[in-house]
């Protein structure tokens, strides 16, 4: 089983990120990576194509899956995932926030924008972080996630970044209050950029601050399917009038709030040992 050495502890305390290696074994990953075929095939009402119309490849997206599919809620009630997240946030019990496809498809040249996971959420606390699971082998020709070691700490919390142009949430993105992110292509020479190529079966653990993004799949005859999981830890408090995902909009809490009042959408998925 996959464990947070004490040497990955602190990576993502310092850097933001870590690797894991072997998160899950083949057999998950074949199961998950066919749950995300079959959400591709039949996308349900929250899927996401972040493609323009006309552009070429296929760049889908999905989320709260485990809601309504076996194989998605295995990946956080069957494997070590909540643990090593729990280990990594130094947090004594870890929560499902929600989970998330991103799947770019051969040949398909749009990028995930420079960004910070957490500003999209209703949240407070710091205790945040995605386990991002590769189901295919992932490097810099299909499109691998480019992390800003240590972005975590820069103390500052950028506008979202649309991942498609136009439509609500590309408009209430650019009207939210906050700063608009750094020019980090123009930075890139100055910062401390990490890229991982990953086996299926390999996640990278990182916090909701770090500012990451990813080219596009670039090649003509790999896919690059990956799972998201997000979880919270101990000190997450819900935070209304952000301007957030719709479907974390629809939990109806108020500011201040701890997870735990709705166990049906934030189940505790692991607590460290007394």
């Amino acid at each position: 089983m996959a464990i947070m050495l004490k040497s990955d502890i602190e990576a993502y305390a310092a850097d933001g990120v870590a690797v894991v290696r072997g998160l899950v074994d083949g057999k998950m990953v074949e199961r998950l990576a066919a749950a995300v075929d079959r959400a591709m095939a039949k996308p349900a009402k929250r899927a996401i194509e972040f493609n323009a119309p006309g552009e070429a490849g296929r760049f889908f997206g999905d989320m709260f899956m485990w809601r309504r599919d076996p194989d998605f809620r295995a990946a956080f009630f069957e494997t070590p995932a909540a643990a090593l997240a729990g280990a990594a946030m130094r947090s004594a019990s870890v929560r499902l926030f929600y989970d998330q496809i991103f799947a770019k498809e051969p040949a398909t040249p749009r990028e995930t924008p420079w960004h910070q996971d957490y500003p999209y959420w209703p949240v407070t606390g710091d205790q945040f972080c995605t386990v991002y699971v590769a189901l295919d082998e992932i490097d810099t020709e299909n499109g691998a996630v480019e992390y800003v070691a240590g972005s975590h700490r820069w103390g500052n919390d950028y506008r979202p970044a649309p991942f498609r142009a136009g439509g609500e949430d590309a408009q209430r993105y650019t009207n939210s209050p906050l700063a608009p992110g750094p020019d980090i292509e123009a930075m890139r020479a100055s910062l401390d950029i990490r890229r991982y190529s990953l086996a299926p079966g390999d996640a990278t653990i990182f916090h909701g601050r770090l500012v990451h993004g990813a080219p596009g799949n670039a090649s003509p005859t790999r896919r690059r399917r990956t799972l998201a999981l997000r979880f919270a830890g101990d000190d997450a408090r819900w935070q209304t009038g952000i301007s957030t995902f719709q479907a974390l909009r629809k939990a109806k809490l108020k500011t201040g709030d701890p997870l735990d009042i709705r166990p049906d959408l934030f189940p505790v998925l692991w607590q460290a040992e007394a």
